[in-house]
């Protein structure tokens, strides 16, 4: 049965919108929690929100060996420990802007330890404090933290470590398309 009555509520406030591309200042860290995917693997979600409300959240799914692709002369192994250090680096830059590098210290025996394990940590520190954010596109072309540090830093940090770079993606693939589109019928010669 279909029924609209008054104890049918209408959500009149629209949702929150991703932090813009560009270096965002004071950003606040909304925590971090221990996920499961729909496969049931455990992944880590790091939220964020800009002076505006606006949020990011960033995920770290463990390192599927399936799907990565090793570089030239570089073998299986080395390319999945690649890409795990590359994602303990991203993950140690984000806490340590709250914690300490030297008190900084987490290990589990396999992803879903370590998952348990930051959180236990980061549940224990102050991440009241703001922070500069860099947001780029990501393949997907959704806003994101890029996949290489340093992307965070404290509000205090004068001057500024974070910039966008030639290599950071700025523009939608789709509205760098309509523009060069535009662009070109501009310069038609006849």
């Amino acid at each position: 049965m279909y029924q609209i009555n008054q104890a049918l509520n209408v959500n009149e406030v629209s949702g929150s919108s991703p932090i813009p591309v560009g270096v965002n200042d004071n950003c606040l860290f909304s925590g971090v929690e221990k996920k499961t995917d729909k496969n049931g693997k455990s992944y880590l979600s790091f939220k964020f929100t800009d002076s505006d409300a606006n949020e990011l959240t960033h995920n770290e799914f463990d390192i599927n060996p399936d799907y990565v692709t090793p570089k030239e002369g570089e073998s299986k192994e080395d390319a999945v420990a690649r890409r795990i250090n590359n994602m303990l680096i991203r993950i140690k830059h984000i806490c340590t802007q709250f914690i300490p590098k030297d008190q900084f210290s987490v290990s589990g025996n396999n992803f879903d330890e370590l998952c348990t394990n930051l959180c236990a940590t980061m549940s224990a520190a102050n991440t009241h404090t703001p922070v500069r954010l860099k947001v780029v596109y990501d393949y997907k072309d959704y806003s994101s933290i890029p996949n290489y540090a340093p992307f965070i830093e404290a509000m205090t940090k004068t001057p500024s470590g974070l910039k966008i770079t030639a290599y950071d993606k700025t523009e939608k693939t789709s509205q760098a398309a309509t523009t060069q589109v535009v662009g070109t019928e501009e310069d038609l010669p006849f």
